[in-house]
């Protein structure tokens, strides 16, 4: 009886999902093995590090100090569950793994090497230069382990954190946070830069010194549609003056020092209405459309570091035009959304042949009439037939949410998300989890659909987070902890659905907003990037979820074979969703 063993991978993660047929006797957990070879060609082989131990054994405390205290080789430590996402391998490594179940026959722990999975076939993380669509992430996971020792061991406040996170002189927690996301976007201005080419931008927020640096760069080869942020009018304060106040002052400033394309005063539609996109086109010198950029990001310290956020590079020029196209329309409509703008964001851009199986794509635009643009994303969902997989930031009762919810009751149906602000907080019904228990209580926990949650206090070798409530107060990091605006149905299915931009999937960011998104059918690829991507977000706050509904700070490893049966009867429909 061997172990079946699936991984999946993105451009920053590996996700690991494993089966057995039935339990194995003394079976204490698994152990990971994983062969990573290096861009420079240097190959490592090495067991994944479990930091959980065993309900028998001395525990470990917050302050031991060493890697070798916190965590064990999960030979000695094995993974009691049935899947894992490896964050420690980076974009360009490739990766093999194999799973092996951890017997206890004696006092010792061994490996049962008769009943180990083979070698997973060596995936190379990141998506290949020519594909149409790729997907890039950042780690903006500060209610996490890592960032609460970081903080710890430099004494930083969160708001001394969040000051220091632009620093360009502290560029490793920088570069950390940002990951690929920073990497690729910086790539695509300096593609143009060197190119001679020309980049056109439509964004809601601009404050980061280093992405103004590089649009500075290009000088007059750069075009914005800047708009003026989140501006709210003040009490008996008239709307025309609020719209008048610029949130993205200082980087306009500097913008038009360098000679670079902006209006003073463009898209400057709140207090109200928001100009919320984040996209951007990049030409040739001719100012023939190449690239596409789109996504949730704001290009800010914090969108960039310090919440989930995600970017498409579409290598498109059909796609690129009709973005290039909207750019235009909305420098065309400075301040306002004249009917003819509305008319034509009620039409959706289609690209490419309607086809099962087929690679294409639709672009919507907003402000709509009449909430086409939600009409069309509920027919999305409502077609799906395997599974619905989505990060979102605050999309209501009354927009997309609602219509996942109602299918998340369906029990034929995988549902896995995070929202970072449920719309009736975390005792919302649509936590629906059939199967997550609560340890030996048994207790049906409501866990499919997840907010963010910090670890408020330390236990063992784990240290206390940054809560929920430390995270958004007003010395805090910011209002928004999943960012993310993404959607994917039916990932392994020969017709594949990826949804992101810019849009929360609301009644306002498709009424009052300028928004956009893109939904892109046929690409297995890019599904499996992002459904890597949001399950290893959803398997961090679910876990700090289910601890915050217990109140129960860890169930250890049990030093027994009885966690088998319970574990691969709740995994049952994860576990078959994800081809083990």
């Amino acid at each position: 009886m061997t172990t079946k063993l699936r991984v999946y991978t993105n451009e920053d993660d590996a996700l690991l999902f494993w089966s057995i047929p039935e339990p194995i006797t003394q079976c204490r957990g698994f152990a990971i093995e994983r062969k990573l070879t290096h861009p420079n060609r240097r190959t490592t082989q090495t067991f994944l590090l479990n930091r959980t131990a065993f309900d028998s054994q001395p525990r470990p405390t917050v302050s031991d100090r060493g890697q070798s205290a916190i965590s064990k080789p999960s030979t000695e430590w094995p993974f009691q569950r049935f899947s894992w996402t490896d964050h420690d391998a980076d974009t360009g490594d490739t990766v093999s793994y194999r799973v092996i179940p951890v017997v206890r026959q004696t006092s010792d722990l061994s490996l049962l090497e008769s009943h180990a999975s083979p070698w997973s076939t060596p995936r190379t993380l990141g998506s290949p230069g020519h594909s149409r669509y790729r997907a890039f992430f950042n780690r903006g996971f500060i209610m996490s382990q890592f960032m609460a020792r970081y903080l710890a061991e430099r004494n930083l406040t969160l708001k001394q954190f969040k000051e220091t996170i632009s620093d360009q002189d502290d560029k490793s927690i920088r570069q950390f946070l940002a990951g690929g996301l920073r990497v690729a976007l910086l790539a695509e201005l300096e593609e143009a830069r060197q190119s001679g080419g020309h980049i056109y931008a439509a964004l809601f927020e601009l404050s980061d010194d280093e992405l103004i640096g590089s649009l500075c760069a290009l000088r007059d080869r750069a075009h914005l549609v800047l708009a003026n942020g989140s501006v709210e009018a003040a009490k008996g304060e008239p709307a025309p003056k609020a719209r008048q106040r610029d949130e993205n002052e200082a980087a306009r400033t500097q913008l038009l020092a360098a000679n670079v394309a902006v209006d003073k005063t463009q898209r400057f539609i709140a207090p109200g209405a928001l100009g919320h996109n984040k996209f951007m086109i990049r030409t040739d010198a001719g100012g023939t459309p190449l690239t596409a950029w789109t996504g949730s990001t704001n290009w800010a310290p914090t969108g960039l570091c310090t919440q989930i956020n995600n970017g498409l590079l579409i290598n498109d020029s059909n796609v690129a035009r009709v973005y290039l196209d909207q750019w235009e329309a909305l420098r065309q409509a400075q301040n306002e959304f004249p009917k003819a703008l509305v008319s034509a964001n009620n039409k959706p851009k289609a690209i490419g042949t309607d086809a099962p199986g087929v690679l294409r794509s639709t672009v919507w635009f907003t402000r709509t009439q009449k909430g086409v643009d939600l009409d069309a994303l509920r027919e999305e969902v409502g077609k799906a037939r395997e599974g619905i997989l989505f990060l979102m930031f605050m999309p209501g009762l009354t927009g997309l949410f609602s219509t996942i919810l109602t299918r998340s009751a369906e029990t034929d149906l995988y549902v896995r998300g995070v929202v970072s602000t449920l719309p009736k907080g975390q005792a919302d019904p649509s936590a629906l989890e059939i199967g997550l228990i609560d340890g030996e209580n048994h207790t049906p926990l409501h866990l499919d659909i997840v907010q963010p949650e910090g670890m408020k206090h330390p236990f063992a070798n784990f240290a206390a987070e940054v809560t929920r409530s430390e995270f958004l107060g007003w010395q805090g990091v910011g209002h928004a902890i999943i960012h993310s605006k993404v959607l994917v149905i039916d990932p392994f299915s020969a017709d594949p659905v990826v949804i992101t931009g810019s849009h929360n999937f609301s009644i306002t960011a498709s009424q009052k907003n300028d928004e956009n998104f893109i939904i892109v059918k046929g690409d297995p690829e890019l599904a499996e990037a992002y459904a890597v991507n949001i399950l290893g977000v959803y398997a961090h706050y679910r876990w700090r979820a289910f601890l915050s509904q217990t109140n129960k700070p860890l169930n250890w490893l049990k030093d027994n074979d009885q966690w088998q049966s319970k574990k691969l009867s709740t995994d049952r429909r994860e576990l078959r969703f994800w081809g083990v």
